[in-house]
């Protein structure tokens, strides 16, 4: 069923709450703010509010100011070797400047972030303060709080994997504190997520305990796979870290496993197709329904697919997967299909048709499957589909779990993981509509493909590595994952020796640029000699709070 009806708000300081015309809501506009929440109506519809910003992206902010598109493949996939930004070369370039670690402190990207990030957090420690002081019924109080820790542990770690150490508030802002706040240290700011996942997962029922129409919420599965990600991410970035290991991520991961509430998609390829919404594997995906208005704070959907789509369809033709991505899959590899398309891949085929492209208009010769979006299913509104976008999957869970089985000495449990992942790929389809003049899921013929790994040591670490690849390819995953782990340095120095444009492989787009000395500059230690990148802090923010500036800004 779909799904949560999100109310769109302003929490700013704990006054004023709103919510759209199409919610029908009354009479909310003669609610105290006393007694708004104890009404279960308005409690649900207020942490609704709460979820709404994480889908949101284009249009005015709190204060009224344009704030510009943004997305957590903006960093994840375009900041890796997995894309490029897109579009033409000179479209967007406050992106291009955070590719090539340039970006300065008015990068409207960045700034439209934080403002997201504050914003969000603002209505959540609205949300919670309010919820703790109603009368609404214990059980349902209860999980309305978890549902907004949830959420206000995701933006504590998303902003800390950006910007570093944050200003940290647990409660609505006080006028006193204006410019009286200094940033919290990176490892506070994990720290922070850390206990909001915890009173997540302390007051969230599994996904099983909730009615079919609340279908989406967080649950406590999502809560454990976030702390997992936040832990493996202590353990490669948090130099001040001196409790959690890999046991503390194997020991979430085995609570989700454990728990049976999810289980792998049959078929990889159906996944990211508007049936596969909400599926067996799903962990945690933003909600979308189609609306009537493009922008926020009234849209309900998402500029999603439109913003990756084909620049000679109906798309603008950002974040595309580059030379290097569609290189690291293995031969007969079916999630290949599922993960890009474009002119120079299985004749320009996607969704039954044949399309036409123009290179000039692409920075590299694909487009991203799984944002695709046939004909017969775009939103009439074109920045507001419904199309859900899948933030966590059960394949990462045992994925992670395999990492941290490694790490703690359980080889045989890492293969295990790694090939329930591998089997699931080798059985899939290609891609719907693979066939020109079909939308079917093709079988593929394959036989022997992508076979069991048996690698173990140093072979085994890499096999994973490279299994999470291609399995979460172009999930806004793979930045985060080389900078986890070390990686990343050695990735900008191949990024500027080989990566060409799509119209001239015989230029190196970034040979003058000096990739790994941007990034260097703009970064600070991690534990075993890592490095953590960090992009700056907006300008206004240093100038109005007093806060300290990121290096290299």
């Amino acid at each position: 069923m779909k799904k949560i009806k999100y109310l769109f708000f302003i929490a700013a300081l704990g006054i004023g709450w709103g919510c759209s015309d199409f919610l029908e809501i009354d009479p909310i506009n003669t609610q105290s703010e006393a007694n708004f929440f104890n009404v279960p109506e308005n409690a649900i519809l207020a942490v609704n509010g709460c979820y709404g910003l994480l889908g949101m992206t284009e249009g005015p902010g709190p204060d009224g100011n344009w704030q510009a598109h943004n997305y957590e493949f903006f960093f994840g996939d375009i900041l890796s070797d997995d894309a490029e930004k897109g579009s033409n070369e000179s479209d967007f370039p406050d992106i291009t400047d955070m590719k090539i670690w340039d970006a300065k402190p008015d990068n409207g990207v960045i700034d439209a972030l934080w403002i997201k990030i504050y914003d969000g957090i603002s209505r959540c420690n609205t949300a919670l303060e309010r919820l703790a002081e109603s009368t609404l019924e214990d059980r349902l109080r209860k999980r309305l709080m978890g549902e907004v820790y949830f959420i206000r542990g995701y933006w504590y770690f998303y902003g800390s994997r950006v910007f570093g150490g944050l200003p940290i508030f647990t409660e609505p802002v006080r006028p006193s504190q204006f410019g009286n706040v200094e940033r919290a240290s990176l490892h506070e700011t994990y720290l922070q997520a850390e206990k909001d996942f915890k009173a997540a997962i302390e007051r969230l029922p599994e996904r099983s305990g909730y009615a079919p129409e609340d279908l989406g919420r967080a649950t406590k599965g999502a809560a454990r796979h976030y702390l997992a990600r936040l832990y493996m991410y202590m353990i490669g970035t948090d130099i001040d870290n001196t409790s959690i290991t890999w046991q503390s991520v194997y020991d979430v991961t085995s609570a989700i496993i454990s728990s049976g509430e999810y289980r792998l998609a049959d078929n990889y390829a159906l996944i990211w197709e508007p049936m596969g919404e909400n599926s067996a594997e799903s962990v945690f995906e933003l909600q979308m329904l189609e609306g009537s208005h493009n922008n926020k704070p009234r849209k309900t959907g998402s500029n999603f697919n439109q913003f990756q789509a084909n620049r000679l369809d109906w798309g603008w033709g950002f974040n595309n997967p580059t030379l290097d991505l569609f290189n690291s899959f293995e031969e007969d590899d079916p999630r290949l299909s599922v993960t890009l398309y474009g002119p120079t891949f299985n004749n320009g085929i996607m969704g039954g048709q044949q399309w036409d492209y123009d290179l000039t208009e692409q920075m590299t010769p694909f487009l991203n499957r799984k944002a695709a979006l046939m004909p017969g299913e775009r939103p009439n509104i074109t920045k507001s589909s419904s199309y859900n976008i899948r933030l966590a999957r059960y394949a990462e869970v045992l994925l992670n779990h395999a990492e941290a089985a490694y790490h703690t000495g359980n080889e045989t449990e890492a293969r295990d993981m790694i090939n329930m992942v591998r089997e699931r790929a080798r059985n899939s389809t290609f891609a719907r509509g693979f066939d020109e003049g079909s939308l079917d899921f093709p079988v593929t013929g394959f036989s022997g493909n992508l076979p069991d790994v048996t690698a173990s040591g140093e072979a085994l670490l890499e096999a994973i590595y490279q299994e999470r690849r291609t399995e979460l390819g172009m999930e806004a995953i793979r930045y985060f994952d080389l900078v986890r782990t070390g990686r990343y340095l050695e990735t900008l120095d191949k990024i500027r020796q080989t990566f060409t444009p799509a119209h001239d492989e015989s230029i190196l787009r970034y040979a003058n640029i000096d990739l790994r000395s941007n990034a260097l500059e703009r970064s600070i230690p991690g534990p075993n000699g890592n490095r953590v990148f960090l992009l700056p802090i907006p300008l206004r923010e240093v100038a109005d709070w007093g806060l300290r500036q990121n290096p290299g800004y």
